[in-house]
């Protein structure tokens, strides 16, 4: 799968016990403590493990002292010839500065990754995704992502990443992708799974119940029969109307009857859209003089073009600028006004009236008049 699928950092030095670090300097003359003391000319200095490793340890967060690996691995294990293989790691930053992830190199196009644009503050964490379709190869491989954390103290973070990939079982798409789906929408994939090994009763037996709003059945559709192994199945997969907004991340787990294989995974992502939604959901105006101005700019979406049609609940010096132009866009802008005329607190909620049905949404926004 190309592109950056899907529809959304760091040591080698020591750390005191319950203190946030600075990360080693960046990689720069003069020579930083980070690296080892010259060599002679004819014994190459070892490399040292990048710092920014340790940013993917899983329990990094209560022992801040331990070294980097030399790598981050992950193996998929053997899975079924054009799976989509789907991993998230957790990262942490365990230094005084911010991080964030300034770059990703890969070795083979059957790897990706779900691009991360936020920055991590002092002990924060996040999740970054990757994945690695087996359908670009046979057999056992192994590849390599180089995750660069930065800017300040740069170090590139080394994962690599194993699948053995069977050409006896297939996947037909190798994962579930839904895209965006407006709430209160059905939707349907399907994904063809085959076996093609000598086994006659290789079967799919059930499907692992899932926490997603997801309905999964099995069919059988056609067997080789007593002389010759094979059999297809059909797995569809309903995406319920009665889903909440919000991403879908899920790993479908399906039983068979392999002992070497028992289960096939199939991973499903999509995105629930609220029939209307406003970012960010919150407006705040903070010590705003009599007389001064002050002005946010927010964006109201929808999963279909629509048109704004009212702001209701302004007032007390609270005005709202609609969007210039009065064509059905599935995106626009709002710019919420602050304009005290007294000093004090105000409170109000916002209500933006569309075209749609049930198109609108509340937008709370506090804010301080001062002197």
């Amino acid at each position: 799968m190309s592109g950056k699928f899907w529809f959304a950092l760091v040591s080698g030095l020591g750390l005191s016990v319950g203190t946030r670090a600075q990360p080693p300097a960046p990689a720069a003359p003069p020579v930083s403590s980070a690296r080892p003391a010259a060599q002679p000319m004819t014994q190459p200095a070892a490399q040292p493990a990048p710092w920014a490793n340790k940013f993917f340890l899983p329990d990094i967060a209560k022992n801040r002292e331990q070294p980097p690996p030399p790598v981050i691995t992950h193996n998929f294990g053997e899975v079924p010839h054009g799976t989509l293989c789907v991993h998230k790691f957790t990262i942490t930053n365990i230094y005084d500065v911010p991080m964030q992830i300034t770059n990703v190199r890969k070795s083979c196009s059957c790897l990706d990754y779900v691009p991360m644009d936020r920055i991590l503050q002092p002990n924060d964490t996040a999740e970054f995704t990757v994945t690695m379709n087996t359908g670009k190869f046979v057999g056992q491989n192994t590849q390599t992502l180089y995750v660069t954390f930065g800017p300040k103290y740069v170090s590139e973070a080394v994962i690599r990443l194993q699948a053995t990939s069977r050409t006896d079982v297939t996947l037909n798409p190798g994962a579930v992708t839904f895209g965006t789906v407006p709430q209160g929408t059905r939707a349907m994939q399907t994904v063809t799974v085959k076996y093609s090994g000598r086994s006659r009763d290789w079967k799919l037996t059930e499907v692992v119940p899932v926490q997603a709003p997801l309905d999964v059945t099995v069919t059988e559709v056609s067997r080789g029969g007593p002389f010759r192994g094979g059999v297809e199945y059909q797995v569809n997969f309903v995406l319920r109307a009665d889903a909440p907004p919000g991403p879908i991340a899920e790993q479908v787990v399906i039983k068979t009857t392999d002992p070497t294989q028992p289960t096939v995974q199939i991973a499903v992502a999509g995105t629930v859209a609220a029939p209307l939604e406003v970012a960010p959901n919150k407006v705040r105006f903070d010590g705003v003089r009599v007389g001064e101005s002050a002005s946010q700019r927010v964006i109201v979406r929808a999963a279909r073009p629509f048109r704004i049609v009212g702001i209701d609940g302004t007032g007390d010096g609270l005005t709202v600028d609609l969007p210039a132009t009065t064509a059905a866009v599935p995106v626009q802008f709002l710019t919420i006004k602050f304009e005290p005329k007294t000093v004090g607190v105000v409170s109000r909620a916002l209500r933006v009236r569309t075209d749609l049905e049930g198109g609108t949404v509340t937008l709370p926004v506090e804010a301080e008049g001062l002197n």
